[in-house]
């Protein structure tokens, strides 16, 4: 555990902010309704659908061409999850795992909605600069499992990096992550499950002290870092 905030602050809502689905990430093996009933059998509050954004998505859809049609297919998801929370009382909150041509590194965004990827045709083919400069102020822009690989830390077009990842199928190499964390206060720190099969739902989360049910309340409560994580 790594937390950045008060020891004794009352906790009230569980969330896991990084969870994929079958209907979207290629790697995914869990439909978005399953997601969400397991996380709610695991009494969590809420869970964020964080599928893959990239190139080879883009290109396994077959309508690379038309952005409003890849935009409709990549929400499925998280539609999907959203109408099954509903009914069993599971907050569900869009987000993405976004990768540029450029590496290998992958980026969870925090604070987007379906308006925001509609207006933004193909934003993962610009470059790290330019998306942090056009959008760093409204969303949050944090590395997903930064030491899994010899990935490149490009700190200052990021607002933190996930200090732990609980995917049990690769060396996340989170005591790495925690120590870049530790030297770069300003960094917001994320602990999420990476859930894309069997088994893998429910190994990190985020506790807060305030109930957060969209990506505007989510980006804002870490903002605040009134929370903490495991």
């Amino acid at each position: 555990m790594y937390p950045l905030c008060s020891s004794d602050m009352k906790k009230t809502f569980k969330i896991d902010p990084h969870v994929h689905t079958a209907e979207v990430s290629l790697c995914g093996h869990l439909s978005a309704e399953d997601v969400a009933h397991r996380y709610h059998k695991l009494d969590y509050d809420g869970i964020v659908i964080t599928d893959h954004l990239h190139e080879e998505y883009i290109s396994s859809l077959g309508c690379r061409d038309n952005w409003h049609s890849c935009v409709k297919h990549f929400l499925q998801g998280y539609e999907n999850a959203k109408a099954a929370g509903a009914h069993i009382g599971l907050k569900v909150i869009l987000g993405a795992e976004l990768r540029f041509l450029i590496n290998d590194n992958d980026y969870l965004l925090y604070g987007i909605n379906e308006d925001f990827l509609y207006n933004t045709p193909y934003l993962h083919r610009l470059d790290h600069k330019e998306f942090f400069t056009r959008f760093g102020n409204e969303i949050l822009i944090i590395q997903a499992h930064p030491f899994r690989h010899d990935n490149e830390i490009l700190a200052e077009y990021l607002h933190g990096v996930e200090v732990f990842n609980g995917n049990p199928r690769h060396d996340n190499r989170n005591e790495r992550a925690v120590k870049l964390c530790k030297e770069n206060p300003n960094m917001y720190p994320f602990y999420g499950s990476d859930a894309h099969q069997n088994g893998d739902e429910g190994r990190g989360y985020m506790l807060f002290n305030e109930a957060v049910a969209n990506a505007h309340q989510f980006r804002n409560a870490v903002l605040k870092r009134n929370y903490q994580g495991f």
